[in-house]
């Protein structure tokens, strides 16, 4: 039993004595007196560090180097690597605070588009799906839209772009939810407020189709047949081969015979709908600073 005591109080203190140090290796004030290397070396082990998944030794590098070098151009660039890290790490806080300090110190850097970009980001990665509080998704969105309208043709835009197309078929999708959630307990008015806000805010995303479908649907129960067989129209000349358009078909064919005429909708002037196609990965990573 004394034996058991001894070796568990041997554990104890090595363990202490392991935090210890750690706690004194990033508190020791000598890694800043005693440097001697420069701006850009410090730069780039802390890159070197990165790389290895290192995170928290390079934190301290791009730290000495905002404490030695505060003038130096690489000061204000650690800053935002140092954001990035928080950002591998899912501090989203931390990131969005240095971000938010970034564009306040550097308004008119080069940079202060990643700036942006990490903290739009910091909301798209928490972005849930459709069954879920979309607050997060609209944050994203809007920054997202931000950084495209104030920094046109950044090294961002593609990759934004990509991004914006994944949250717009997620709250088209959320929202053809609700709708069919109002339309299965009759009440036909709520749905439709949903449904055309989709047609309207939504046409590229993957729930057109059905979306299309239903609006016709509904107003083929309202007894409004010129707007059923309009919308059918649009359905039809966008998506010839889809399912939603074939039921659809059964709607209107009740209203007037269009089995003879392969253009029957043509007369409807249908609206043109450029839809994307869905994203094989929806997790495209972040991208690094330039």
């Amino acid at each position: 039993m004394k034996k058991l005591i001894l070796i568990l109080l041997s554990f104890l203190i090595i363990s202490c004595s392991n935090n210890t140090d750690k706690d004194e290796y990033v508190n020791d004030q000598s890694l800043y007196e005693n440097n001697k290397l420069k701006d850009y070396e410090l730069f780039e082990l802390a890159n070197s560090y990165i790389k290895t998944d290192q995170l928290e030794l390079a934190l301290i590098e791009l730290d000495k180097i905002e404490v030695i070098y505060p003038s130096s151009p690489y000061a204000s660039k650690s800053m935002l690597v140092r954001a990035y890290i928080h950002f591998l790490e899912k501090d989203y806080e931390k990131t969005r605070a240095l971000a938010e300090m970034y564009k306040s110190y550097f308004p008119g850097s080069k940079d202060i588009v990643y700036a942006n970009y990490l903290e739009a980001m910091t909301y798209y990665v928490l972005m849930k799906k459709s069954d879920y509080s979309q607050e997060n998704t609209n944050t994203a969105l809007e920054k997202f839209n931000f950084i495209l309208n104030a920094y046109p043709n950044s090294n961002y835009e593609i990759d934004i772009l990509t991004k914006i197309k994944l949250i717009n078929n997620n709250l088209a999708a959320e929202k053809l939810e609700i709708a069919k959630f109002y339309l299965n307990k009759g009440n036909f008015n709520g749905s439709l407020v949903y449904l055309l806000d989709i047609f309207n805010n939504h046409s590229s995303s993957l729930s057109i189709e059905e979306t299309l479908y239903l609006i016709t649907k509904i107003y083929y129960s309202f007894d409004e047949h010129e707007l059923s067989k309009n919308y059918a129209s649009i359905l039809a000349y966008n998506f010839p081969k889809s399912r939603w358009y074939r039921k659809s078909y059964n709607l209107i064919n009740d209203l007037e015979d269009v089995s003879e005429s392969k253009n029957w909708y043509e007369k409807f002037n249908p609206k043109k709908i450029f839809r994307q196609d869905e994203e094989n990965n929806s997790n495209t990573p972040i991208q690094t600073i330039e």
